[in-house]
């Protein structure tokens, strides 16, 4: 925008307020109400997942083929086009309870209080809607091993009965109840040798019902029921419920953790859901000092409160312009914004303030409306310059292929570009208001009596010291402690040839080390641990997997094989946002794939065995589970004269009586984490009496089939034990293995499935796209401070600035022992977008300063800008030190990496940059008025201890003192010789018949026109 523009808009503003406000208003509405439209909050881990892999998209291929087949196993008929609601298994909460001593959970009291704690949750308001009905819609209670301890009654029996009662249930045929039995009470509770009192752990289980009211099938909208459950109910009436439960549980000496297996279940989303939602309480902390610091500092609580508005309202607004883009959920990375731009729009507060006061006072001869507009020419230009920097830096993320990833770039590139818009319109125009309407508000009026007026003699003295002060200074009086630090102390110190340069030499060493160091960062593309290892929910995932690891079972990390989906194009994710919990609309299948064949079953038989040789260091103890194994003996179970291995009958694998055996191997085998493996056909969950009329046609082929096998492999239990690299090799191993098989038998072709694959692929891209967002940031920031200052030098030295604190925060995270994950990747374009934003303010200030001298223009760039900085650093140090009370680690280290980074970024934009640039920085040229190369080393403070006016003044001084003769003969001398060739050129000119008389009127003439130049040119060489 033009200078002439700029100076239209700040004049309409100031004619027009309440205009400017009403219309302000109006955008923050049309922007707001998008967000009002739907859009979700979403906890999945698909938000993290690169959708724009093929191995992702294999991977969803197998999810969506598996989802299908885990829903027949759970419909009661066998079916999953319509079911009964509720009496479907939607999620299951589990709880595991840990002895916090040696001794035995098996105790009468301890035992009580469990089944106590079970019932409880079985009379909490509403849980009656969410249970699975059993018949005659009664709800399913809890699977405790606890249950079995009581007697007719209800009552717990007495200790001495436990050992009978474990052995009979621990040690009964493998039925359902067993199995969950044995994963009950832990590998220590065997059919020989039992111990009960070594059970440290006791786990129980309750199952919640499906589909919902409304929904055909737990199949049709899965991922939206789920977070019903996890909204509706779990996170804000069962999670806090257990919580209290979980301090009962305490004071008898056990550990209470409660959670969901199911990584994108109603329960695990809930469970991590009423964390955030107590975590977000801390938000309320940072508001609330943002807007105390803003009323200490502006003393006006109407002007204070209008700008804690602008800045907050600024993250819905956002969000209502990234639901423009057709986006219906948000991830709580985006969330993190709110702390972000507590910081940045606090900081344009109290630069636009600044300018304002600064405006005042230095046009004071100047009429109001004049003052306002030099004041917000150079408050709007100098927050553009930082809104663009910033902006920018935080859209560079939008290039990420993951989600969570990218639509916190681009939300948070809204965010700040709606504030400034806020605090060139909405902000001033409040100002206004308040100075015309509401002068009476402010703490001077309200707080501080009025005092007397002046003497002749203290104005007489203000005068004076007011000549003594340079354009740029402040009037003491009238500074607060900050801003007469940067008038004094802190300009002796830069000033000084001594202390600036070793700051600048010592900070350019540091920065050389920092960037040696920056290479030992190490590289791991993790997925965001929710809680730390000491965490409630990270306990209770630990203990599932490792305290009961050794029961019959369970798994350690399974690795899949899956038949019948397309490799080139596994799904279909046409018109799904980026952020949704669905993973497909559909699955594109192999039409190739035809399992009724007997070879076809045979070559997956082969695979089996290949996959389970006692050589392979990739699966665990040989423990492989297949189908066909399982497709054998249902073929002898049927007739023990039906034969699998002459293939007259390979058809029936694709049967109704099939599909229902497997059903019934589930409940015997699958029951909990067990190793799954089976067959579904599309058909079957469509109409079953359909696919018993294509069996009995004989036209199987026509089925759309999805069949899968699973293995334990020797994956570590912890994703983040590999790195990148590591996981990529494993997978690339297993690859090559299945690459012969489908080399081999084309119709058959197998992929493989395992979670780790979404870390590792979406890891790489989170390492590439972090390289690119830092690249483009870096490269736009210096564009802007090009075009900005116009001086390649000054441009150079802010952006080894920003270099300089990127690098320091590097070997933070080296020194914190934390890895380029992503969180990190995001942190590290966090750190530039909030560099840039204290280095711009002093770079923008000092390129416009009309001073010459570049220590004089630093000294300019640090009064004018210092308090503007220091205060923006304060508000987003004070905002972000909450983050670090919150439980979820996400919100720790982002806010390690919040305070750290406007620590450094403060540090060396005031102790380096400004410093550097009295040294090195651009003058400008005294005849131009342009900046040169030239550097002026500076060698001392830019004002004495008497505060004389600059050097400048002296120059004017003394060449008024050469005009008037004070200099002596060697002045007067000078003057003859310059009006003696004055008096030649004039003659020349003069008509020579004009006699005595005229040449006498010529010599006073030239001496009176040199007299005015001498005294022209200092004056205008003292005002240059």
């Amino acid at each position: 925008m033009s200078g002439s523009r700029v100076e239209a808009v700040a004049k309409f503003i100031f004619n027009r307020p309440g205009v400017v406000l009403l219309g302000a208003f109006v955008v923050i509405l049309l922007c707001v109400a998008p967000a009002g439209g739907g859009l979700n909050v979403t906890l999945a881990p698909t938000v993290w997942y690169d959708s724009s892999s093929l191995v992702t998209q294999r991977q969803f291929g197998y999810e969506t083929g598996f989802n299908g087949w885990a829903d027949m196993m759970a419909s009661p008929g066998g079916s999953s086009n319509t079911t009964t609601p509720m009496t479907t298994t939607l999620d299951t909460l589990y709880f595991v309870f840990e002895s916090n001593d040696d001794s035995t959970l098996l105790t009468k009291k301890r035992v009580a209080k469990i089944k106590s704690i079970e019932d409880s949750v079985l009379s909490v308001d509403g849980f009656e809607d969410w249970c699975q009905l059993l018949t005659g819609d009664t709800c399913a209670g809890f699977t405790s091993l606890t249950s079995t301890l009581l007697d007719g009654e209800g009552e717990v029996r007495e200790e001495a009965e436990y050992e009978a009662i474990v052995s009979s249930v621990w040690c009964s045929s493998p039925t359902t109840k067993s199995s969950i039995a044995i994963a009950l009470a832990g590998a220590d509770l065997q059919c020989s040798g039992r111990n009960i009192t070594n059970t440290k752990y006791l786990k129980s289980k309750l199952p919640f019902g499906g589909p919902l009211p409304g929904y055909d099938a737990v199949s049709v909208d899965t991922a939206e029921q789920h977070r019903k459950l996890g909204e509706s109910f779990f996170s804000t009436t069962l999670a806090p419920h257990l919580k209290e439960k979980a301090k009962e549980a305490e004071k008898l000496g056990m550990t209470l953790y409660f959670g969901g297996l199911n990584p994108v279940g109603g329960v695990a989303y809930g469970t991590v859901l009423s964390y955030l939602m107590m975590d977000m309480m801390f938000a309320i902390g940072s508001m609330l000092f943002v807007l105390i610091y803003l009323i200490s500092q502006l003393r006006s609580g109407f002007i204070s409160f209008m700008g804690f508005f602008e800045i907050v309202i600024s993250v819905p607004m956002s969000f209502g312009l990234f639901a423009l883009f057709g986006s219906e959920y948000v991830s709580f990375l985006q969330f993190m914004g709110l702390f972000i731009i507590m910081g940045i729009g606090a900081d344009d507060i109290f630069v636009f303030m600044d300018a304002y006061d600064q405006g005042k006072a230095n046009f004071k001869d100047e009429t109001p409306e004049n003052q306002f507009v030099y004041s917000y020419k150079r408050a709007s230009s100098a927050m553009l310059v930082t809104s663009c920097t910033s902006g920018v830096a935080f859209f560079a993320t939008a290039v990420s292929p993951v989600p969570a990833v990218a639509a916190f770039g681009l939300t948070m590139g809204f965010m700040v570009f709606c504030d400034f818009f806020l605090v060139i319109t909405w902000f001033p125009a409040s100002v206004l208001i308040a100075e015309r309407y509401l002068g009476w508000l402010t703490y001077e009026n309200l707080c501080v009596p009025t005092p007397p007026p002046p003497t002749p003699e203290e104005i007489k003295a203000a005068e004076e010291a007011a000549k003594m002060r340079s354009p740029w200074e402040t009037e003491p009086s009238k500074m607060g402690n900050i801003e007469y630090y940067f008038n004094s102390s802190y300009l002796d110190t830069i000033g000084d040839q001594r202390y600036g340069g070793f700051l600048s030499l010592f900070f350019l060493v540091m920065i050389f080390v920092w960037f040696s160091k920056a290479g030992d960062l190490k590289v791991t593309g993790d997925l965001p641990e929710n809680f730390d290892e000491d965490h409630m929910f990270t306990k209770f995932r630990d203990v599932v997997v490792t305290g009961f690891s050794q029961s019959t079972g369970i798994p350690k990390v399974p690795v899949n094989v899956f038949f019948g989906i397309d490799g080139d194009k596994p799904v279909n994710r046409d018109g799904l946002d980026p952020q949704s919990d669905a993973v497909s609309n559909f699955a594109y299948y192999d039409n190739d794939f035809d399992l009724t064949k007997h070879e076809s079953q045979v070559a997956i038989a082969n695979l089996c065995t290949s996959i389970a040789s006692p050589n392979s260091t990739m699966v665990y103890d040989s423990q492989v589970y297949c189908f066909v194994d399982d497709f054998k003996e249902f073929l002898a179970g049927q007739n023990p004269s039906l034969s699998w291995a002459d293939g007259t009958h390979a058809s029936k694998i694709v049967s109704p009586e099939f599909m229902n055996y497997q059903r019934l191997k589930f409940g015997e085998r699958f029951t909990g984490a067990g190793m799954k493996s089976g067959v579904v056909v599309k058909g079957y969950e469509v109409d079953t009496t359909g696919l018993q009329d294509v069996v009995d046609a004989g036209t199987e082929s026509e089925l759309d089939v999805f069949a899968f096998i699973t293995f334990n492999s020797t994956l570590p239990l912890k994703p983040s034990l590999l790195n990148l690299a590591e996981m990529r090799q494993w997978m690339e191993d297993f690859d090559a293995l299945l690459a012969t098989h489908n080399t081999a038998n084309p119709s058959v072709k197998g992929l493989q499935f395992c979670l780790y694959w979404y870390f590792m692929i979406a890891g790489e891209a989170v390492v590439t796209s972090t390289k690119q967002g830092v690249a483009i940031s870096l490269a736009f920031a210096a564009m802007i401070l090009l075009g900005a200052t116009r001086n390649w030098r000054l441009a150079s030295l802010a952006i080894l600035t920003v270099l300089g604190v990127v690098a320091a925060v590097a070997w933070m995270m080296i020194l914190l022992d934390w890895t380029v994950d992503f969180l990190g990747s995001v942190c590290l374009i966090v750190v530039i977008g909030l560099s840039v934003d204290y280095t711009v303010h002093l770079c923008h200030s000092y390129s416009h300063s009309d001073e010459i001298y570049n220590v004089h223009r630093a000294a300019h760039a640090a009064t004018e800008m210092g308090l503007s900085v220091v205060s923006g650093a304060i508000t987003s140090f004070g905002a972000s030190i909450f983050l670090l009370l919150c439980s979820m680690v996400f919100f720790k280290r982002f806010g390690t990496f919040m305070c750290a980074t406007v620590v450094i970024s403060l540090t060396l934009s005031l102790w380096f940059f400004l410093p550097i640039c009295c040294f090195i920085g651009p003058s400008r040229n005294r005849k131009t008025n342009y900046e040169t190369s030239h550097s002026d080393f500076c060698v001392s403070d830019p004002r004495d201890d008497n505060k004389v006016q600059p050097e400048k003044e002296e120059k004017k001084e003394t060449k008024e003192t050469e005009v008037d003769g004070e200099k002596g003969e060697e002045a007067e001398a000078e003057v003859e010789v310059e009006v003696e060739e004055k008096k030649e050129i004039e003659e020349k000119e003069v008509d020579g018949e004009k006699g005595e008389e005229a040449e006498v009127e010529v010599e006073e003439d030239v001496k009176n026109d040199v007299k005015k130049e001498v005294e022209g040119g200092g004056d205008a060489e003292g005002g240059a």
